[in-house]
């Protein structure tokens, strides 16, 4: 039996021997300096897919811009005291009643601090309440002391602590419900009338009554105003204004307003 060759073809076809190849591979060598710029080309690629792109034209922040801002809920002038220690020094504000507008030329900076304080501003009417009294105060000229009070025993004690006065006999009271924002004019008794427009309660719990005013009538007389101003008083808690005409006066008129936050706002 003939030997088959390592290299030999199918039957009946022409043998065929493979021949190792000639010569060698030439190599270049690479400097470790060349090396070093491979890598590190490779690691600045690598970086570039997986940082994020740089933004776009991204705005000044100390770029002056003009945003209106109109208020559904609320009243864009209770808004000014808040926002006016918020503007930059190169800030501007301009109220537009028609419109309940206020519209604010700052820094985009200053903007953005602002938009958001505005938006949380802006909410539904919340339920508010206000407690007066209206309480003649008088001094003990005799002895001994007599001390009488047809006041709540709470509010006779916190204005004994306050006032240098021993006698509380009270004239007039009324609870006044209303809503931020709403008006309220009401008699209180035959004699007292007060008025004023609730404002809107702010983060640290105040509430503005914007022109306030409480007169007095008697029979043949003409009305008095007895105070008129803007008040500001803070939740739950008791203001106590006295009006007389010295702080040593044996009398004098107290007008007594605690302020009830209803809880909640009106849908």
């Amino acid at each position: 039996m003939p030997r088959l060759s390592p290299y030999a073809g199918f039957r009946g076809a022409a043998s065929a021997r493979v021949s190792p190849p000639r010569g060698r591979i030439l190599s270049s060598p690479v400097s470790p300096v060349r090396r070093s710029l491979v890598s590190l080309l490779w690691v600045l690629v690598l970086l570039a897919s997986v940082l994020p792109a740089a933004p776009q034209n991204a705005p000044d922040t100390q770029e002056i811009v003009v945003r209106a801002y109109t208020f559904r809920y609320q009243q864009a002038s209770e808004a000014l005291p808040m926002i006016y220690p918020l503007l930059s020094p190169r800030g501007a504000v301009e109220l537009q009643p028609s419109g309940n507008t206020l519209v604010i030329r700052d820094t985009v900076a200053a903007i953005r601090k602002l938009m958001p304080v505005l938006k949380a501003y802006d909410h539904r009417a919340r339920d508010l309440r206000l407690e007066i009294y209206v309480v003649r105060a008088s001094r003990t000229t005799v002895s001994p002391q007599v001390q009488h009070s047809d006041l709540p025993e709470e509010l006779t004690k916190r204005l004994r602590g306050m006032l240098a006065f021993d006698n509380f006999e009270k004239q007039a009271q009324a609870q006044l419900a209303g809503v931020e924002g709403q008006s309220v004019m009401y008699e209180l008794g035959p004699e007292y009338k007060v008025s004023f427009r609730f404002g809107t309660l702010s983060d640290d719990r105040r509430v503005k009554l914007s022109n306030f005013r409480i007169s007095r009538r008697l029979e043949g007389r003409q009305e008095l105003d007895l105070l008129h101003a803007n008040l500001t008083l803070s939740a739950n808690h008791t203001t106590s204004l006295g009006l007389a005409p010295s702080e040593s006066s044996p009398e004098a008129l107290m007008l007594v307003l605690t302020l009830r936050d209803g809880g909640g706002a009106r849908r």
